[in-house]
């Protein structure tokens, strides 16, 4: 074969595909067929058709019906069986054409707290020029995903009788989920059995959906702020002070020698008779670290389950407790594999993102709370207070925290950790939940 025939280049330098304005097979074969797979049709759902039990009623009433008439020689009986199987042409044909040209959409939030009311809706759009839809059946598949729980999933159904063409119809439906964790919401699947009910079509329309449920935030006690406040009273606190004048003014009090000038309250000294200077509330940031350990046994009981649960929802409400309060910086860490510490400014965004990793964090029977301690050692910094959330009784005085002991920095934090088990029953003096 000669070098033309191969597609090769000609003495002159000039390939043959070149001339023709032609990929080569060797590189521009293989760019069309990637080319080709990559705007390959997707593939369009595809309907079903069943018989109901009224159309397999009415199918056995024709049979009847027709051997009858053969049996019988009864022309009668052979016109009513026609028009029987007419009627069941009939609904077949439109249960197929009620369904074409529909598009499913649904509007969930991101993200909602477990125990809230979850509002979803649907909407179907009707593209069809003429023609309404009527009689349409939307349901819904939810299913939880995480610890192998066999939860039933939830099939809400919904009802749009008529969808006219080249107009869209929408129903809002609400929903509770009582636990934490990642939600699915499978294709919505769209049936109908107008106008006779002897067929049922049924078509999955729109897209999967992915609901993220928050943990349950309850309320801290009165006991426990005092708790937290005296720990604080007691430790060295790390104070900055923004300007000559920091926090929020809240009264005045007698002028002392000392005092700038530039604080004094003129009407307040005019009305007293004597010089009163503004008096400011000097706010302190206090870092906190908060250290989540998820352990449970390698069989869990219904009660090590509770415990997991209490102790996230816990950990979760002193995470915004602490981030509603001006000042400071927070850092989380949990027991889970692969996750990372959570640190920055006490703000909503912190919440909102410690929240999220909350929701889909798994108790494991796995103890990693030592190598968390000493990664949390390692970030935090001097004077920081340290809470420890467990699902078990903690003694830092184990024998497995002894690698930590032999770092001064551990040796001046342990004995400030405060250690919270949510298997006691004395957390229901600090904590209470909703």
């Amino acid at each position: 074969m000669s070098k033309f025939a191969r597609g090769d280049r000609d003495p002159g330098g000039i390939g043959w595909s070149a001339v023709l304005g032609l990929p080569t097979f060797r590189h521009g074969g293989r760019r069309l067929l990637r080319a080709a797979r990559r705007f390959r049709p997707r593939r369009r759902p595809q309907p079903h058709t069943a018989l109901s039990r009224q159309g397999l009623a009415a199918l056995t009433f024709l049979a009847i019906v027709y051997v009858a008439a053969l049996l019988g020689q009864v022309n009668l009986l052979l016109m009513l069986g026609g028009m029987l199987l007419g009627v069941l042409w009939v609904n077949w044909r439109l249960v197929a054409k009620t369904l074409r040209g529909l598009e499913v959409r649904r509007r969930i939030p991101r993200t909602v707290g477990a125990g809230d009311v979850l509002s979803v809706g649907l909407e179907i759009d009707n593209s069809r020029r003429r023609g309404a839809s009527w009689a349409l059946v939307v349901r819904e598949e939810i299913r939880r995903a995480g610890d192998g729980r066999s939860d039933e999933p939830l099939r809400p159904q919904l009802f749009f009788p008529y969808v006219p063409g080249r107009e869209a119809r929408a129903v809002v439906y609400r929903a509770r989920f009582p636990r934490r964790g990642r939600y699915h919401f499978a294709p919505p699947a769209v049936s109908t059995r107008f106008p006779f009910g002897f067929f049922r079509r049924t078509v999955t329309l729109g897209q999967a959906d992915t609901l993220l449920v928050l943990p349950r935030l309850g309320k801290l006690l009165p006991r426990w702020l005092a708790r937290h406040h005296e720990s604080f009273e007691g430790d060295r606190r790390h104070e900055r002070r923004y300007g000559r004048i920091s926090g929020e003014f809240y009264g005045v009090r007698p002028w002392r020698s000392g005092d700038s000038r530039r604080h004094i309250h003129w009407r307040s000294s005019a009305r007293h008779g004597t010089l009163v200077v503004r008096q400011f509330e000097q706010h302190r940031n206090r870092d906190v670290a908060l250290v989540i350990d998820l352990w449970q046994p390698q069989r869990p009981a219904g009660e090590d389950l509770e415990n997991v649960e209490l102790a996230v929802s816990f950990a979760a409400t002193v995470v915004a407790d602490t981030c509603r309060r001006e000042g400071g910086n927070l850092l989380v860490g949990t027991t889970v594999a692969g996750e990372g510490l959570v640190r920055g400014p006490a703000s909503p965004t912190l919440v909102q993102e410690v929240l999220e990793k909350l929701a889909v964090a798994e108790a494991s029977p796995e103890d990693r709370l030592v190598e968390l301690l000493g990664r949390v050692l390692a970030a935090i910094e001097p004077g920081t207070d340290v809470v420890l959330v467990s699902t078990r009784a903690v003694d830092l005085a184990e024998p497995r925290f002894a690698r930590l002991r032999g770092n001064p920095a551990w040796r001046a934090i342990a004995p400030r950790v405060r250690v919270v088990n949510a298997a006691e029953a004395g957390l229901a003096d600090y904590f209470q939940p909703q």
